[in-house]
């Protein structure tokens, strides 16, 4: 039997197994599932009676909306400072970039046991809305600045002089091009 045929049945069978588990534990999900979502469970009032998601998802937008709105215009102009107006050979610029690539893989639940320790007990915001805003912003801060690095870098230096050219100046060739 030919080994390139023997690879693709093996990959084949992997993919089966794989998709096949996949979809055995959704199905599973919705079968057991589907028959406890009843209108009570998106009800505005929570109480001990009513065990309601709503409050939960409603804060969940909160934290989102407002880690953000906090972290987005911060890791945008990190990015551009490091990719247009930062010397990329002074060391600390060099130990900006491996921060920031340091700290896009540190898992999740590092930064929510450091928002804890820092935020509610250091601090003492408690378990309120801010210290669950100020450590999601901690955790995707590396994330956009990174996203906006490559995003700047892609753009090739023909389509920066053409800019240039054309009479834009530097803030408007990186907003626009």
């Amino acid at each position: 039997m030919n080994k390139s045929l023997l690879a693709k049945a093996g990959v084949f069978l992997g993919a089966l197994i794989t998709f096949g588990s996949l979809g055995f534990m959704i199905i599973f999900i919705l079968i057991k599932g589907v028959p406890y979502l009843k209108p009570s469970l998106f009800e505005w009032n929570y109480t001990i009676t009513n065990v309601s998601l709503m409050p939960a998802l409603i804060t969940t937008l909160y934290v989102i909306g407002g880690a953000l709105l906090i972290a987005t215009p911060i890791s945008i102009f990190t990015a551009i400072y490091l990719v247009e107006y930062a010397d990329r050979s002074k060391p600390i610029v060099k130990l900006i970039s491996m921060a920031t690539d340091t700290l896009a893989a540190v898992p999740s639940i590092v930064y929510g046991l450091f928002g804890f320790l820092f935020f509610v007990l250091f601090l003492g915001f408690q378990f309120s809305l801010i210290a669950g805003i100020l450590t999601t912003t901690i955790m995707v801060l590396p994330l956009i600045i990174r996203a906006t690095e490559e995003a700047l870098l892609s753009v090739g230096m023909p389509l920066r002089q053409a800019s240039f050219a054309l009479g834009a100046g530097k803030l408007r060739t990186i907003f626009s091009v």
